[in-house]
């Protein structure tokens, strides 16, 4: 029979956090590049070769803004985890019989 261990949810909140604090500029350089991309293969389908770089900086700008708001919401829903186990551990420590 498995046994419960607090150790267990500790670091499944650190590691929640670590991966959060990680997110939001993973979330945010997979925009750039999708926006990079899909501006500038815009611009060329366009035939606006000389304002190219403009359009792909311009969308890579809205991307890279976009996915950091959908990286900020995913962090903070993975510190919201955290904080969910780590009460978990703190309530099972305090009505512990002793």
């Amino acid at each position: 029979m498995v046994a419960y261990d607090s150790k267990v949810l500790y670091e499944f909140a650190d590691r929640l956090y670590k991966q959060a604090s990680r997110i939001v500029l993973s979330y945010t350089i997979a925009g750039v590049v999708i926006g990079l991309m899909l501006g500038g293969g815009a611009a060329v389908a366009a035939e606006a070769r000389d304002s190219a770089w403009v359009v792909a900086i311009v969308v890579a700008v809205l991307f890279g803004a976009a996915g950091f708001s959908m990286g900020q919401e995913k962090a903070f829903s993975l510190r919201l985890q955290a904080q969910t186990a780590l009460c978990h551990a703190k309530i099972e420590e305090n009505t512990r019989p002793r």
